[in-house]
């Protein structure tokens, strides 16, 4: 059951980042490079707040060097290894450790792009390996009209 819901709660992880307004600053004032450790930190706050997920903190913080291979960042984008405690849209706490968070910028903030769990296996989002089901659609055969869909009288 735990892990049904830790599943549900990386889902909504995964579900975005930055769905805040729009950078004031214009792209000559963006700031650019990697990101600080108190930007890190707060990106990822902020995106496991987005998630639903309550009182997070982040209990390390680390560069990684190299990045994910399944993350698929176009652009420049950081790697960054994080244990952080929580609690979840359910209201356990729940701890997280040696995550890995791939930040990239933009508008000159930065973002979380996607994140990985300890064995570097994404999670909440999709990973490319699942196929897509296929519906076949069927014409009806000749025959009457379907009657109308009427509303019922109140």
């Amino acid at each position: 059951m735990r892990r049904a819901i830790a599943f549900v709660g990386l889902a909504l992880f995964m579900a975005g980042c930055g769905g805040g307004k729009p950078s004031a600053e214009s792209p000559a004032q963006a700031a650019t490079g990697k990101p600080g450790a108190d930007e890190a930190k707060a990106c990822i706050v902020n995106y496991l707040g987005q998630c639903g997920w309550k009182d997070v903190e982040l209990v390390r913080l680390a560069d990684q060097p190299d990045m994910p291979t399944g993350s698929k960042v176009t652009g420049e984008a950081w790697a960054f290894t994080f244990s952080a405690t929580y609690t979840n849209i359910v209201g356990e706490r729940q701890t997280s450790e040696n995550w890995v968070a791939v930040v990239a910028r933009a508008d000159g903030k930065p973002c979380v792009k996607g994140c990985f769990d300890e064995t570097r296996r994404m999670v909440g989002g999709h990973s490319g390996e699942e196929q897509a089901e296929r519906g076949n659609l069927t014409k009806l055969p000749p025959g009457p009209e379907l009657p109308a869909i009427v509303p019922p009288k109140p």
